[in-house]
């Protein structure tokens, strides 16, 4: 009775996952469709054009940087506003819906402004450089974007464990010392260097649980949220721990960094080649001329969709790596193999989903593939 219990308990789980996923992809596609419809209604109705016209007359045309910092920023937050119904709805109904979230709908919405807020900031200097480069360099602008871009999100990358992740969740130094020791080992036995090892509390916002290596050179940590820390063994948190510390020795974020940045590169080429072919359909006469913003919003997002196959494609291989590193360094399969388990359960993973939603969507393989990869690791280790 007990068995058939367990069998029933792991059907109802996988179909609450089937849902929870398929709800999430069809809110994506129509987000994204609904997106690409509102930048094309922006542009041919022509209020891009009043709205950069209206704000150089306001502040003139030698203020053009600023000029282009406020466009950017009234744009992001239209978008935000258009989008609200459907980031609710992903963001809070359907975490609520599957047990997933514990915030009230006031913390849901501070965390909500708070990152429109930072969208406003990052989008605003970004797109402002970028334009800038647009009007100072039009030959070469997508090459000197591209570096402006990396060395963008290196800034973002430094900054993101002191200054951002906090405004969402508090930060504490892990309090288990025996376990931070044996963390730090298993760290230190890669050949990486921490600012330490903190407690992530999520627990008052979501009963997901996760780990991750945050910050660049001075500011990099190891996060393990209390979720994680209280629901697992201290050999299950230690196989994640080896896991991330895989990527760190296996230097996927330099590996990620220079897959990005010739995306980026190509990217920004093709947005080029985007605005010299269509700009003077929508009346404007330079590729630098702001008003034409939602072409370029335009091409980077249908870029960024046609390459996310290739990009997953490449995130799973460095997920099947650090899988095998974090094998090897446990000495076996089985803890690693527990905790993706638990992990799939508690966040509510579809286990074997289609292939092709794995291949186009999913940034990490399969519960499956990377339980039968981690054995198959662990049997290639024992036979010698």
């Amino acid at each position: 009775m007990r068995v058939s219990s367990e069998v029933a308990e792991q059907e109802y789980e996988d179909l609450q996952a089937l849902e929870y996923e398929g709800a999430q992809h069809r809110l994506f596609a129509w987000q994204i469709g609904c997106l690409f419809g509102l930048l094309i209604a922006f542009l041919w109705s022509g209020f891009s054009v009043v709205l950069a016209e209206n704000l150089t007359i306001r502040w003139g045309a030698d203020l053009w940087f600023w000029v282009n910092m406020a466009y950017t920023a009234l744009v992001v937050l239209g978008i935000s506003v258009f989008l609200f119904p459907f980031s609710y709805y992903g963001g809070y109904v359907l975490e609520h819906h599957y047990g997933l979230s514990n915030q009230t709908v006031g913390d849901w919405s501070g965390d909500y402004l708070k990152s429109v807020l930072m969208n406003l900031v990052i989008a605003s200097v970004l797109v402002s450089v970028l334009y800038a480069f647009l009007r100072w360099i039009p030959e070469i602008w997508w090459w000197v974007g591209t570096g402006f871009y990396i060395a963008f999100s290196l800034l973002f990358s430094f900054l993101a464990p002191v200054v951002i992740l906090p405004l969402f969740n508090p930060f504490e130094p892990l309090e288990d010392g025996a376990l931070e020791e044996r963390v730090r080992s298993v760290v230190a036995s890669a050949g990486i260097t921490l600012s330490g090892v903190y407690c992530w509390g999520v627990e008052e916002k979501t009963n997901t649980a996760n780990a991750a290596f945050v910050g660049v050179g001075k500011t990099k940590r190891i996060i393990l949220s209390d979720t994680l820390l209280k629901a697992y063994s201290d050999e299950e948190i230690l196989a994640v721990v080896a896991h991330e510390a895989g990527h760190c020795r296996n230097r996927d974020m330099m590996r990620l960094m220079g897959v990005h940045a010739g995306f980026a590169l190509a990217g920004f080429y093709v947005v080029d080649l985007f605005l010299h072919g269509l700009i003077r359909w929508v009346g404007l006469s330079s590729i630098s001329d702001i008003a034409g913003a939602p072409l370029f919003f335009f091409g980077v997002i249908l870029f960024s969709m046609c390459m996310m196959p290739v990009a997953n494609g490449y995130s799973r291989r460095r997920e099947f790596a650090a899988d095998a590193y974090a094998v090897e360094a446990m000495g076996s399969a089985e803890a690693l193999v527990s905790a993706l388990e638990k992990l799939s359960r508690q966040n509510l993973s579809v286990r074997e989903p289609k292939r092709w939603v794995e291949w186009f969507l999913h940034s990490h393989p399969s519960l499956k593939r990377r339980v039968e990869r981690a054995r198959l690791r662990a049997a290639e280790l024992a036979s010698g």
